[in-house]
């Protein structure tokens, strides 16, 4: 399930355009089946985020990967992004008889999320190369993530048809899922 080049820059094209505010940014996003399929590929764009997010847990002089806690938060997070929020939002959609934006929908949020998690592995990056202080470091992560959410919020109101506030809460709802799914794997391992 890797993806190509073009499907990567295509993407990652419509994502700019949607952070422009630009109306033909969903254009650029493959909604057919093939590419729905194809975007739950995208989780292979965000194994350098996970590498820094686990680097930056365990220090830059230890083994990234370990089989414990973090790992396993870490994981679960991912696999609830790119798998629970997507069937969550089969029985939601079903609920506001909106079932035909569901492809649309899950194909933008994998590009998104995909997206958005190699912008926040950036301020990472800079504090393990000691280009940031752990301070400024967390401000534009912080930077990052809001942003991240907001796009999150921009596209489920283009995609879904929803007002402002009704699609913050699918967006927070979507990110809620996936904290809670790491929350609840950091506390059983």
């Amino acid at each position: 399930m890797f993806v190509s080049a073009d499907e990567v820059t295509r993407s990652l094209r419509g994502t700019a355009g949607l952070i422009g505010r630009r109306p033909e940014a969903l254009a650029h996003f493959d909604v057919s089946e093939r590419g729905f399929w194809r975007s739950f590929g995208a989780v292979w764009l965000t194994a350098p985020a996970v590498t820094v997010a686990l680097f930056l847990e365990r220090g830059a002089g230890t083994a990234p990967f370990q089989l414990d806690h973090v790992t396993a938060a870490l994981l679960a997070g991912l696999a609830a992004a790119f798998l629970a929020v997507p069937l969550a939002m089969i029985m939601l959609l079903r609920r506001l008889g909106r079932t035909r934006a569901y492809v649309p929908f899950v194909v933008v949020t994998n590009w998104l999320l995909a997206a958005g998690l190699v912008a926040l592995a950036l301020p990472g990056c800079l504090l393990l190369l000691g280009l940031a202080t752990p301070g400024l470091a967390a401000i534009e992560a912080a930077a990052f993530a809001v942003v991240m959410l907001w796009l999150h919020g921009r596209a489920a109101r283009a995609i879904l048809g929803l007002p402002g506030p009704a699609a913050a809460l699918v967006t927070l709802a979507c990110f809620g899922l996936i904290v809670g799914f790491a929350g609840g794997a950091h506390a059983l391992m």
